[in-house]
């Protein structure tokens, strides 16, 4: 996370420390942190999501917190349609083979809630040394391509 953001100054959220419950048809969720944070989450533009790979999907507090989002579409919708035009960028690690369809949910969510999704930087955990070395020039040209900046090139 810190080597996409680099030096801009934007708040970190840690969902592990919020108390996130699951997303309920009867919305009787409606007093845990989902809806400060999403108040919050609404003020940025570009969003960015972190979240290692867990059996080939993102971790169970991610899981939890994109489905909450459907919130903003049912008790919240002033939230929801400010997530309108939105980008959304997603860093991830894993130690393995790229995960197939990993991105899926985070695509779909965009489209689904009109936003633009933009694309996720996978950082190499594993021990393939090729794939460490690789690590720090694409994490350059993602964080250029968030803050708009010309691409990096090969040194």
């Amino acid at each position: 996370i810190k080597t996409i953001i680099q030096d801009q100054q934007v708040p970190i959220v840690d969902l592990r420390k919020l108390h996130l419950t699951y997303y309920d048809y009867e919305h009787g969720n409606q007093q845990d942190d989902f809806i400060p944070l999403a108040e919050k989450m609404v003020r940025h533009n570009p969003l960015i999501l972190a979240t290692p790979v867990y059996w080939y999907s993102m971790s169970a507090i991610m899981k939890t917190f994109l489905d909450r989002w459907s919130d903003l579409l049912e008790v919240r919708k002033d939230l929801g349609r400010r997530l309108v035009g939105k980008e959304l960028y997603l860093i991830t690690s894993y130690a393995g083979e790229l995960p197939k369809g990993f991105e899926d949910p985070f695509s779909q969510t965009c489209n689904y809630l009109d936003m633009h999704y933009k694309g996720c930087f996978y950082f190499y955990s594993g021990s393939n040394s090729v794939l460490k070395e690789q690590n720090e020039f694409l994490a350059k040209t993602f964080a250029s391509s968030i803050w708009h900046e010309p691409s990096c090139t090969a040194a």
